[in-house]
């Protein structure tokens, strides 16, 4: 049974991760650098296409690896074990943090000054590395569990 969940765990893990990367990689730059009107279409023509799919596959992931780590033993546990607890701080993190953020930037009827949009920006952007990086240490931690 632990093949099975290292195989779910590792597609899901990594379907992913190449879903928060280019985010990180790709849009917050672009973000960074366009006015306010234009973040706010393209920030939520980005949020749209990935809130369909990224929380299915964050939960999948994090109920694969908490499975990996149930049936594995030793390096493998304790290494699952330290992934899954990245991906629940993302999940806690995502859900208090940022989608609270994305829905007043979202809100069109919101009303938000300039200055207050680029806060939002700032501590949206700043939050989403965060989560990159948790993303990326889990999905470090979950090919190496596989493999030891």
């Amino acid at each position: 049974m632990t093949e099975t969940w290292s195989v779910v765990m590792l597609i899901s893990a990594g379907l992913f991760a190449a879903g928060v990367v280019p985010i990180a990689w790709e849009r917050a730059p672009a973000w960074r650098a366009a006015d306010d009107a234009r973040f706010r279409v393209e920030f939520a023509h980005t949020l749209k296409q990935m809130d369909r799919l990224q929380p299915a596959l964050l939960l999948v992931c994090l109920i694969s690896s908490v499975a990996f780590a149930v049936s594995a033993n030793g390096t493998a546990r304790t290494l699952a074990g330290l992934a899954a607890s990245c991906l629940v701080a993302v999940l806690i993190g995502s859900g208090a943090r940022l989608v609270p953020i994305q829905r007043r930037l979202l809100d069109a009827r919101s009303g938000l000054t300039a200055p207050e949009v680029e806060r939002l920006r700032t501590r949206w952007l700043g939050g989403h590395l965060i989560r990159t990086v948790a993303v990326l240490v889990a999905f470090a931690l979950l090919v190496v569990a596989a493999v030891v």
